[in-house]
């Protein structure tokens, strides 16, 4: 006899880049379909623009990018999943949105910490034979915060290789006056 106890949750499964993934429904405001967006010069890598909402302007994340996995060309039908975020809304780019599955606690597996996405992974589970990949929204988004900022770092290094020299004092000789 089962346990009455056993807790279930509702994730949202998705296709992205050939990996098959969800999120917690509860983390999922809505999903939009493929619309213009913007790009502003300098936007970093794991961006692929910022999407007008209803008046919000809403960073829309890239998966390919964030994880290496296989550049995903978006089209007409592209959806995108909007993510609740502590600071604001975030937006996914996935291939397509596979549905809704209620999914006992139990049917979760850990996952190996080298296989976790950069730590976005945090279980797995199997759905028609295939394997799910449950990610965790806030890990997420502290691992699009780190590309972010080694972007604008690999940036100022560039552009730092490409000034003419400068003529900067020497410290050791202003010491000497």
């Amino acid at each position: 006899m089962g346990d009455s106890q056993e807790r279930t949750q509702n994730l949202l499964v998705f296709h992205s880049s050939g990996l098959n993934c969800a999120f917690p429904l509860q983390a999922v405001r809505e999903i939009v379909p493929m619309a213009s967006l913007s790009s502003p010069p300098g936007l970093p890598s794991g961006l692929e623009g910022f999407l007008d909402l209803r008046g919000t302007a809403i960073p829309i994340v890239r998966l390919d990018r964030l994880f290496h996995l296989p550049e995903q060309q978006p089209g007409l039908y592209t959806p995108m999943i909007i993510l609740r975020g502590v600071l604001g809304p975030i937006g996914i780019l996935v291939h397509r949105v596979r549905g809704i599955v209620s999914l006992a606690s139990t049917q979760l597996v850990d996952i190996p910490e080298d296989r976790t996405f950069q730590g976005c992974g945090t279980a797995s589970f199997e759905l028609d034979g295939e394997q799910i990949h449950l990610l965790s929204p806030a890990a997420l988004l502290s691992a699009n915060e780190d590309r972010l900022l080694a972007d604008h770092g690999a940036m100022a290094q560039a552009r730092l290789l490409h000034l003419p020299e400068r003529n900067i004092p020497d410290r050791n000789m202003e010491e000497g006056k």
